[in-house]
């Protein structure tokens, strides 16, 4: 009562004169209801599934697959809820594109054809190969010279 006496004296905010509802947002109305409720038997199924997971006997996989398509579906259904509720979705896309190499890091950027590349590859092999024998064959007459 003091709040209808507070409105007619113009204190307290202001009074919300409700429109009729069109036709689209009654039957919008009855999705998202229906949707909710699949939602909500979403959950009873859940801990069903959870239950028959975690029995000590039978088949244990089976209940762990059927959640999981359970909760796909769940998602499927949520997703229609927003698309009907007119809930605001937004998407990014990541583009990547190929940038020219770094000025600092010139060294790390081969300057050679793929062809070039895999000779020049098998030319510093092949030295660090003859390095590595050089330094086998030392090592070899040191340990002759140290047995005789």
């Amino acid at each position: 009562m003091e709040t209808e006496n507070a409105l007619a004296a113009g204190q307290g905010g202001s009074v919300t004169i409700l429109a009729p509802q069109s036709q689209d947002e009654i039957h919008r109305q009855s999705a998202v209801e229906a949707l909710a409720q699949h939602l909500a038997r979403g959950g009873a199924l859940l801990a069903r599934c959870e239950t028959l997971a975690n029995a000590v006997r039978g088949d244990r996989l089976g209940p762990i697959y059927a959640a999981a398509r359970l909760l796909n579906a769940d998602a499927q259904v949520a997703r229609a809820l927003a698309h009907v509720g007119l809930v605001e979705r937004r998407s990014r896309t990541i583009v990547e594109t190929v940038q020219a190499p770094g000025a600092q890091n010139s060294e790390l950027n081969s300057g050679f054809a793929d062809d070039d590349a895999r000779a020049e590859l098998e030319r510093r092999l092949d030295r660090h190969l003859q390095i590595k024998r050089a330094e086998q064959e030392r090592l070899e007459d040191e340990a002759i010279g140290c047995c005789i």
